[in-house]
């Protein structure tokens, strides 16, 4: 067999490889199975994410396929507690909607028989609308499955009111990748701000919700609200980030969930999270230390 190789890493991305490694499991899928059970182990939920987007090739695109199914297979076979998390552009959505959501219905089917949990990731703006649509057909055959929605969507209420009507599970995130000004709120401030908005309204009309974020002002604001509505959520934070609150809020009875990364370009994800958003960099650095 052909062993397909790649260019040789640059300085810089052998720096970052070298921060990203404290976040990311690793480039295997056995990488991510023991960054699960060592998850598990610590009393927090594993999330495994297999690198990649914006896949064209369908060979390729297959591969993702068989590598989700098989991921979900193993989290079964070593029990291990836990969920997956795809990105659409993975299984075609650049191509051909349809071939997309077979794809994903293939894997969501797959979880279902295991009795696993699928968050589907969001991407830039351009695949909000059917990101949302893809999510909320699902929705209809599948209770297992929620979505990544972004705080710093200007006009993300609206969005997330239609989600919650329909009685869907989401992941609150920041939102990191680089978009018009016209689209997404810019500034830390106004995105915090519209954070604390949409958690809000998650813990007033949702329910087996996700609070994703590393910031201390959100995690005090979303504790405040819990003892004021009893919902089902959990705290979702990166593999290698935020390692000193995580015990204390188990500890507290909170629910933590650790979201795992792998695949072979690590680098290159790593980059690209940077450039989307410089402030990232911090985040990497802190995870050193």
């Amino acid at each position: 067999m052909k062993t397909k190789s790649y260019p040789a890493p640059t300085l810089f991305e052998k720096l970052v490889h070298k921060v990203a490694k404290k976040w990311v499991a690793g480039h295997s899928m056995n990488d991510a199975l023991r960054s699960a059970r060592d998850a598990n182990a610590k009393g927090m939920v594993a999330i495994i994410n297999y690198l990649g987007e914006h896949l064209t090739d369908e060979s390729e695109i297959k591969r993702n396929v068989k590598e989700y199914v098989t991921i979900l297979k193993e989290m079964d076979r070593l029990r291990i507690n836990g969920s997956i998390s795809p990105k659409l552009t993975q299984f075609g959505l650049d191509n051909d909607y349809d071939m997309c959501v077979n794809n994903i219905l293939t894997i969501v089917e797959h979880a279902k028989k295991l009795g696993k949990f699928v968050w589907v990731d969001m991407e830039s703006s351009s695949y909000l609308n059917d990101t949302i649509e893809i999510y909320l057909t699902l929705l209809k055959h599948y209770e297992m499955v929620g979505l990544a929605f972004q705080a710093y969507l200007k006009h993300g209420a609206g969005y997330l009111v239609d989600i919650l009507l329909q009685k869907g599970k989401v992941r609150l995130v920041k939102g990191a990748y680089r978009e018009d000004s016209s689209v997404v709120y810019r500034s830390k401030g106004a995105v915090d701000k519209n954070y604390l908005k949409l958690m809000q309204m998650l813990f007033e009309d949702g329910n087996n919700f996700a609070i994703a974020t590393h910031d201390q002002q959100i995690i005090d604001n979303a504790i405040k609200l819990s003892g004021k509505y009893r919902k089902q959520f959990e705290f979702q934070m990166l593999k290698g980030v935020r390692d000193d609150i995580k015990p204390s809020l188990i500890k507290a009875g909170y629910s933590v969930a650790e979201y795992i990364p792998y695949g072979e370009n690590i680098a290159a994800y790593s980059i690209r999270r940077i450039k989307e958003k410089p402030s990232n960099i911090l985040l990497l650095a802190r995870s050193l230390f």
